[in-house]
């Protein structure tokens, strides 16, 4: 970590994230009427990187079994982090929503296993998608949204994580739903939010 940085060309704005997820809406409600999965798989690989701040490789290995969106407190566990560590990332309603619509279209309409063991993102030969066909999907997402080309699914993961600071100011937390082993890395993601360090000096006014 030493000499990392963290900057703002790294991470989308809150504004390119509705673009992206829109635009990636758009094409698969197409595919879903013309009775194809390429957009709808690309909606929720999307959705779900900048909503979970996953690791591409931590996407890949996802089972339905880890999903856990049916109770009240809904989560997905990640079984093998950074480190081989295990975690739980809570999910919030739209994301939750979503997941559920999709296991629904993978079982009722392309007939795939939506048993503990399968795995989320089903490829051709009935395996786990690779991260490099996950990364090439996304970046198709962010040329069709007419985003900049610098930004990759792993940009998703700094996106997550600078917007949820923003909003709960609560680096334990994010420290949690992103993985690190210390404060230290996720306290990098402070530097870059000079909007948020103002409200907290005005907040002594309040």
């Amino acid at each position: 970590m030493r000499g990392y940085t963290i900057t703002r060309d790294k991470f989308m704005s809150p504004g390119e994230v509705r673009t992206l997820l829109t635009t990636c809406e758009s094409r698969a409600i197409v595919d879903i009427a013309k009775g194809r999965q390429t957009w709808v798989k690309r909606h929720m690989l999307v959705h779900l990187a900048v909503h979970s701040g996953l690791r591409v490789s931590e996407i890949a290995a996802l089972n339905v079994g880890d999903l856990h969106i049916n109770g009240k407190a809904t989560c997905l566990i990640v079984q093998h982090g950074k480190g081989d560590r295990r975690r739980e990332v809570y999910l919030d309603k739209e994301l939750v929503r979503h997941l559920r619509e999709f296991i629904k279209t993978k079982e009722t309409a392309w007939g795939e296993p939506v048993d503990e063991s399968a795995p989320l993102f089903l490829g051709q030969k009935g395996e786990h998608y690779t991260t490099t066909a996950l990364q090439l999907s996304f970046k198709k997402a962010i040329r069709e949204a007419k985003l900049p080309e610098r930004y990759s699914i792993h940009s998703s993961r700094h996106t997550y994580a600078t917007i949820l600071l923003s909003k709960t100011n609560n680096l334990r937390f994010v420290q949690k739903q992103l993985g690190h082993a210390s404060l230290n890395m996720t306290s990098l993601y402070a530097d870059v939010l000079p909007e948020a360090n103002q409200t907290l000096a005005d907040a002594i006014l309040g």
